[in-house]
Parts: C-alpha cells; structure tokens; sequence
C-alpha cells in the first residue's frame, strides 16, 4: 500500500506553530516516521529513542507523543484493551482492521469502504465524521485456522 511520507513535515510544521525542535523531537519523529508500515505503541517508541538517547525520560516521550497528536502530525488510534499505537499523520485517510486473536494491524483505505458513509447516513441519518475508523475481528491468517 501506498503511504505519503516526508520524514520532514512534522519539524518543519513544529517550527511553524512556534514550537522548539529539540533533538529529543527530532529524534522521536525520526523513530515514527522511519518505518511507516510499523505500528508503535507509545513504550515502542520510548525504547527507540531511548537507544538512541538514553538521557530522555519515559515521561518527555509520552509528553511529546501528546503534543505531536494535539498539532494533528500524528494519530494515535486506539486498538482497544488498553493498547494504543502512534504514526505520523497521512495526506490521505486510512482506517484500521485489528484481529483480536493474534494482534495484527492492516490499514484500509477509504476507496475499500466503498459508500460506506453514504449508506450509513441513508439507514440512519447518521454523518460519520472524518476521523479514522478501527474495525475488530479476525486477520485472514487467524479466521483461516478456525
């Protein structure tokens, strides 16, 4: 799958809004933008950098990982049980399908939902927001072993 991806957008916009671009930033941009196809959670993240500099706190990470999604460069999307990843915010919208059995996360892209937020407003009246939606159930692999 495609993914628009410039290891660049997130400092350059921190720096537009005012903010400071401190080497602890660059460097936990660096670790999210580095393999787009990978899905971090929040302690992912923090053993990265911390490899890289192992002077940052846990706790710097979190709090730069908060303000990261509050500008709108990354997304944390919610897996459910508690678990939560972080990835740079895309050009273009994608959803989520996690299997509850093994874990596995796919994107889906609006064009395989097809009219999807049509029909849901149709039934129901209902306008779905813009925001990603994470759909549950079984990976290919998991449902093929039932």
């Amino acid at each position: 799958m495609e993914h628009v991806h410039e290891t660049g957008a997130g400092p350059h916009e921190l720096r537009a809004k005012g903010r400071r671009l401190t080497r602890q930033r660059a460097v936990i941009w660096a670790t999210l933008t580095s393999e787009p196809e990978h899905h971090l959670s929040a302690d992912d993240v923090v053993e990265r950098v911390r490899a890289e500099l192992p002077q940052v706190n846990a706790s710097t990470i979190y709090r730069t990982l908060d303000l990261l999604v509050a500008e709108g460069l990354v997304l944390r999307t919610d897996l459910g049980g508690d678990r939560a990843y972080y990835e740079p915010a895309h050009e273009h919208a994608h959803h989520h399908l996690v299997c509850e059995r093994c874990g596995a996360v796919e994107h889906l892209h609006d064009e395989q939902l097809g009219d999807l937020r049509e029909r849901v407003r149709a039934d129901t009246g209902f306008v779905l927001g813009s925001a990603e939606i994470t759909l549950f159930g079984l990976c290919a692999d998991c449902a093929s072993n039932d």
